[in-house]
């Protein structure tokens, strides 16, 4: 046994390498803690965008469209509605709007139904707005006039004279209308009146349904039979429906129209194309937690190719791209079909560009050495993806 200073001189001692354990420990913390402060600031936490983690997202979206005997939507009308902040948003999308739907190319809106593609129209105003749309419900219009007569009718206010041939079937006024009343009035346009003027009238009906929507709604809609199509759950249906009708009620929903400028195109028929600077205002605005991570970045445009003439092969592409952070800007033929290989163009054969190659290649399944270099790509797009028989939808 050692004196009693020897006994103290070795506990001395032993603070101090316990005090040197513990600063290196809590160095060796502050720098985990450093690195994963880096991480989050330059990966954004795992979402490189400005949209909502989809773990913690609360906005739910859904496509409403209202089709006529052709197939062309009538109406269409993106609903969405925010459970955690009890907020909602109607964006009425004009049918003359030019849009690219993934797989076949640009189309009038109203016209992307006609392809027989629900998703199609869906992701190509997806695609243009810059925001993730949950799923669709396509209604052919005497199932919609069935809903709003099994509402009991909706109460409107007409701003005009309705008429069908030298039949007036409406004075102004407000008045409940029944289904076949209110179809008509929401798509009438008289001679010389703006689309924006159409578009009120859709507003004016669409809240005449949310209003009049009955308790049990996931009945009212499990009985509309087969002219009602929807991509969502209908209990899911039913939860956009009636939270709008709860945000309308507390005087939290909004309606826009999606922001267009008229196109001359040198014919009577009307087209538009999307006005961008304020469509992504009014995205900030109101469908916020509906951005998709990556879509706000730079340098992640990707326009695709289909080289070997496979139908539909642009939406097949978009499924594995936009998922992945990538935005989608569109997809036409490539100049012939017959490519055994994919090619993943990028502009320059800097490391940064090889880099963005890759990235893209990985999500689309191809290996890197289809990532090459090109100065003829354009402008629309940082990458090009030329579609060769070597890829693989699954």
């Amino acid at each position: 046994m050692g004196t009693r200073s020897g006994r103290r001189a070795a506990l001395r001692a032993q603070r101090r390498q316990n005090k040197r354990r513990l600063t290196a420990a809590g160095i060796g913390a502050l720098v985990v803690l450093l690195l994963f402060v880096t991480v989050v600031l330059v990966t954004g936490g795992g979402d490189a965008g400005k949209g909502k983690n989809e773990l913690t997202r609360t906005q739910r979206t859904l496509l409403l469209q209202v089709k006529d005997g052709a197939g062309a939507a009538m109406v269409s009308a993106l609903l969405a509605h925010d459970s955690a902040s009890g907020t909602g948003a109607v964006v009425l999308v004009p049918p003359q709007v030019l849009a690219n739907v993934p797989g076949i190319g640009d189309l009038l809106f109203g016209r992307a139904l006609q392809t027989g593609s629900v998703e199609g129209s869906r992701n190509a105003l997806s695609d243009l707005m810059g925001v993730t749309i949950d799923g669709s419900w396509v209604l052919d219009g005497p199932t919609f006039e069935r809903l709003v007569d099994r509402e009991g009718g909706v109460t409107v206010d007409v701003d005009v004279t309705v008429v069908s041939g030298r039949t007036v079937v409406l004075e102004p006024g407000s008045q409940k209308l029944a289904g076949k009343l209110a179809l008509q009035f929401a798509t009438y346009l008289a001679a010389g009146e703006q689309e924006q003027t159409r578009l009120a009238r859709v507003q004016s009906v669409l809240d005449g349904v949310l209003n009049a929507l009955p308790g049990n709604l996931t009945a009212l809609l499990g009985g509309l039979g087969g002219g009602s199509q929807t991509t969502m759950k209908t209990a899911d249906v039913a939860a956009v429906l009636s939270g709008l009708a709860k945000d309308d009620r507390a005087n939290n929903l909004q309606y826009r129209s999606l922001p267009v400028i008229k196109i001359d195109a040198g014919t009577d028929e009307i087209r538009f194309r999307i006005d961008a600077v304020a469509t992504t205002a009014l995205v900030d605005e109101l469908l916020a937690g509906s951005i998709p991570a990556g879509s706000r970045a730079e340098g992640n445009r990707v326009l695709v190719l289909n080289g070997v003439g496979t139908p539909g092969l642009g939406q097949q592409v978009r499924a594995k791209l936009v998922p992945a952070g990538f935005v989608f800007v569109g997809s036409r033929n490539a100049d012939r079909f017959g490519f055994a290989e994919s090619q993943v163009l990028v502009k320059d054969a800097t490391t940064a560009g090889a880099e963005l190659g890759a990235r893209v290649a990985k999500a689309l399944g191809l290996p890197a050495s289809s990532v090459k270099s090109s100065r003829s790509i354009g402008t629309i797009a940082d990458v090009v993806v030329l579609v060769g028989a070597d890829f693989k939808a699954n």
